[in-house]
């Protein structure tokens, strides 16, 4: 997302800056030259192209708070990835959950649904209660009823007129036959 958002070149200048206050932040004697922070940022884009800034400000804070261990007075290439790798496997972790919670509650949002044999039940009990709404209601469903029936009538009627002309068809032709 970074490259996606920001340009390749932008991109890169983005992923730098981070690093360079990873660098400036700890006291180590064994630190980050500018050539490995170029191949670490190459690294990063190359192997984290669906980060988005903010995924990579918090992969590094958290590392820069020791969240994902000591780094014993050395700080490369290494230990960012080591740091990314950690913080995308809590990410990924994280969107499961959610993406699992959202699969229940949608599961739970249907199997707490209304059926249409239930609904009716409900506006009939309300109708017979004197609610005029509910008698409205009522009376366009039983409409709507009444006009797929017709429908449903009609259809199974004209497949009966298509077998019964299919079955005349095939007596004449075995009568002709014989």
């Amino acid at each position: 997302m970074l490259v996606k958002e920001w340009g390749e070149n932008r991109a890169r200048a983005v992923v730098v800056l981070l690093l360079e206050e990873v660098v400036s932040f700890f006291n180590a004697s064994n630190t980050m030259e500018d050539t490995q922070v170029a191949f670490t940022t190459d690294m990063i884009i190359e192997e984290y192209p669906y980060f988005k800034v903010d995924d990579m400000k918090l992969a590094l804070r958290n590392g820069m708070k020791g969240k994902y261990g000591e780094i014993y007075n050395r700080l490369d290439g290494s230990v960012i990835m080591g740091w990314l790798r950690q913080y995308n496997r809590e990410r990924c972790a994280r969107a499961d959950i959610l993406s699992y919670n959202d699969h229940k509650q949608l599961n739970e949002a249907e199997s707490n649904g209304l059926y249409y044999e239930d609904y009716r039940r409900m506006l009939q009990e309300k109708a017979a209660n004197g609610d005029q709404e509910a008698q409205k209601a009522l009376n366009r469903s039983n409409d709507t009823l009444a006009f797929m029936k017709r429908k449903s009538l009609e259809k199974r009627r004209k497949m009966l007129e298509k077998y019964e002309q299919k079955e005349a068809l095939r007596n004449k032709v075995q009568q002709e036959g014989t």
